[in-house]
């Protein structure tokens, strides 16, 4: 039996003078999921995250005690963009499409600190 997987994103933003913002996402799905966790310390500089074949997203988790800069990458060489500053941990989803790897690159040794990288 197949593995099938789907991310839907769901909540609000409210505190504005318009009142309460509903954020509701349609689904992300895979139908052929092969699921896979990996948990790691980043290193300074760059990290390369290899995909599993047939992944279609992964959800990031950061650790909120975290004091480290994370930049996502597509490549190494890429400026990427900033993720995380200091405790700012947190979770969010990335479509994956024909990606084999991408780049978490950290300012420092994150001692201590997992992140985790849940692939669907």
């Amino acid at each position: 039996m197949p593995i099938t997987a789907s991310i839907k994103i769901k909540g609000y933003v409210q505190g504005y003078g318009c009142g309460r913002m509903e954020i509701d996402t349609a689904p992300l799905t895979n139908a052929t999921s092969v699921p896979g966790v990996v948990e790691l310390v980043l290193a300074a500089g760059n990290n390369t995250i290899a995909v599993p074949v047939g992944a279609k997203g992964v959800v990031i988790t950061l650790d909120p005690t975290s004091t480290i800069f994370k930049t996502l990458k597509g490549i190494a060489g890429d400026t990427g963009i900033l993720i995380s500053s200091t405790n700012e941990g947190g979770s969010f989803v990335l479509p994956l499409f024909q990606v084999t790897s991408f780049v978490i690159s950290a300012s420092a040794v994150d001692t201590g600190k997992l992140t985790k990288f849940q692939f669907f």
